[in-house]
């Protein structure tokens, strides 16, 4: 009996030390885009893989599509590694939690709310928008924020603005070719592009926002955050690990600027 006792004490400290040594990689790719926790899983297993092995750690990959819970896990430092779209947390997370920035996603950071309207509107100028009825995705979507603060420069007090909120991004042209808001915005390329193609007009844009950020936390050693930030500064130049890139559609990786994004925190009012 005392054996057993003993082994199964054995196998949990074993347990322990295994979830203990575990790197926890979050990755949250937006929730106005239509990508499920499983194909995020699947796109990221292989950079999971050589992370673990330049790391000498397992990696667990922890998709999260509730912003919700992507705050308050940033918040009680829960993940080791984040790659996050929604640029207002990593950046509240680097202000309050002091994650640490290792790099941008080349490709995004110019990422910037549009304004839409239709054809035939009247309206011609920023200013114009005062009083319309606008919808914009998700109010704790990056873009949302940016639309807010745009509104600020503009002299609108945003918690006046007739505003409304729609899950996805793709549902914005929708609402506004169907009479339930005057201005629409969104962020996402495709959205706009197709809004153009049939005669849609953009009224004007945000500031540019970079977005998908990867960001680790303080308790990493800056020994292994070197580590992580030369293996995703080199993927585009590396022909072995080109293929991460190509498997989850990037471009590539690049150093931020943390002053620059510091002043986009003050901006965005977060």
């Amino acid at each position: 009996m005392r054996l057993l006792v003993a082994m199964l004490a054995f196998l949990l400290n074993c347990a322990a030390a295994r979830a203990a040594d575990e790197l926890v990689f979050a990755i949250n790719e937006g929730v106005t885009y239509r990508i499920t926790p499983q194909e995020t899983r699947e796109r990221y297993r292989e950079i999971g893989d050589v992370l673990a092995k330049v790391l000498k750690r397992t990696v667990r990959i922890e998709p999260v599509d509730d912003y919700v819970k992507l705050r308050r896990n940033l918040e009680d430092l829960r993940y080791d590694l984040a790659f996050v779209h929604p640029a207002h947390h990593s950046l509240r997370a680097m202000r309050d939690q002091k994650y640490q920035l290792v790099a941008l996603t080349k490709g995004y950071t110019e990422y910037k709310a549009r304004f839409l309207v239709k054809q035939d509107s009247p309206l011609k100028r920023p200013a114009d928008v005062r009083g319309r009825k606008l919808v914009m995705p998700d109010a704790d979507s990056i873009t949302a924020w940016m639309v807010r603060a745009t509104l600020r420069d503009l002299g609108i007090d945003p918690t006046k603005a007739a505003l409304s909120t729609t899950r996805y991004q793709d549902a914005i042209p929708f609402m506004l070719d169907n009479g339930f808001n005057e201005v629409g915005s969104t962020a996402a390329g495709a959205v706009v592009r197709d809004w153009q193609a049939k005669g849609g007009r953009v009224l004007f844009e945000s500031k540019p926002v970079p977005i998908k950020h990867l960001i680790a936390s303080p308790r990493m050693s800056r020994s292994d955050v070197e580590k992580v930030r030369a293996l995703f500064l080199g993927m585009e130049t590396s022909k072995e690990n080109r293929k991460l890139l190509d498997k989850i559609g990037f471009q590539g990786f690049i150093p931020g600027n943390e002053q620059t994004l510091a002043e986009i925190t003050v901006w965005l009012g977060i």
